[in-house]
């Protein structure tokens, strides 16, 4: 039972912290999505080490369930496939540069952790 709730209070923290991150960005109407600004928090808070390591089990909850959770809104850009159209090469290349990019990040956070594997 335990475990359960302490499952789903830090997927709930998760979730708040994205949400208060979107709050902020429509606040000062900042160019970067709220989400972003709740995962440097938590990134931070869990940095930080303040008491909230508890959260980790409700945060992988919810990095294994991703896919669940990006799949409508793939689905939502089969209505604008037709506006998609004339710029699949553009985006194709942004895919591909940014997964390279994102990769190398990792490699190198990974690295800077040390990480070994």
């Amino acid at each position: 039972m335990r475990n359960s709730i302490e499952i789903g209070a830090g997927a709930l923290l998760c979730i708040a912290l994205a949400m208060a991150g979107d709050a902020l960005v429509a606040a000062l109407r900042l160019p970067v999505p709220g989400a972003i600004i709740g995962l440097v928090v938590y990134l931070g808070w869990l940095t930080i080490g303040r008491g909230i390591g508890w959260s980790r089990r409700g945060a992988a909850l919810l990095i294994r369930w991703i896919g669940a959770m990006i799949v409508p809104a793939l689905v939502g850009l089969q209505a604008y496939a037709g506006a998609l159209a004339g710029t699949a090469l553009p985006l194709a290349l942004l895919l591909v540069v940014t997964t390279l990019l994102t990769a190398l990040a990792t490699a190198l956070l990974y690295r800077a952790a040390g990480g070994r594997g």
